[in-house]
């Protein structure tokens, strides 16, 4: 090839290759990844203004609480930190748990605390434990969804819990269950919670 050899044979003009690359499948690639991250983005931002407030145990409609036969949960929102609170009580003994989530975050750790459910069963935090949460809000913010992974020390050793809690609410805003979906359990867990604060 002389000194006239031009890259232009191998290559389309500007305007080409700029159809080339947002033509199929290029342009479906790009509009892909975009959706996607569109979708990942929205998935980390929490929507719990229904959920906010004071909730009463309904022991009678719920699964037994035991050692506890107590419960007010209260669910609030400040700035960018949504707390979910419960205050636990069985005869002179109360124990407040609560778990602070950023909202706009797809994963938070949080300390694990005692652990306060079913208490007979010889299962303890460590020390100075922490565990991973997740929470989203699904049906238009009728549905919140947190996934908690934790670890739980028992005579046989440590154990990994893995708990799937489903926080719906009621068409009115006046009931509230709470299904917690345990690895170490094979039947759900349900509390029924009536709004305290209307």
């Amino acid at each position: 090839m002389g000194a006239g050899f031009s890259y232009s044979l191998f290559l389309p003009p500007t305007s080409d290759l700029v159809m080339a690359t947002f033509s199929s499948p290029f342009r479906f690639l790009l509009i892909f990844v975009a959706l996607a991250t569109t979708s990942i983005s929205s998935a980390h931002t929490l929507d719990p203004d229904a959920f906010i407030g004071k909730w009463d145990f309904d022991k009678a409609q719920s699964t037994d609480l035991s050692p506890w036969s107590r419960c007010q949960l209260t669910i609030s929102l400040k700035g960018e930190i949504l707390t979910i609170s419960r205050v636990l009580g069985g005869g002179r003994r109360t124990h407040t748990d609560t778990i602070p989530l950023n909202i706009n975050r797809h994963l938070n750790t949080v300390a694990q605390g005692w652990w306060i459910d079913n208490r007979h069963i010889g299962a303890y935090s460590p020390h100075d434990a922490t565990k991973t949460v997740t929470a989203r809000t699904l049906d238009n913010g009728k549905l919140l969804r947190l996934e908690t992974d934790l670890v739980l020390e028992t005579q046989q050793g440590s154990r990994d819990v893995n708990i799937i809690s489903q926080y719906q609410i009621s068409p009115d805003g006046d009931r509230l269950i709470v299904t917690d979906l345990r690895s170490t359990r094979p039947r759900p867990v349900v509390h029924v919670f009536t709004r305290s604060d209307k």
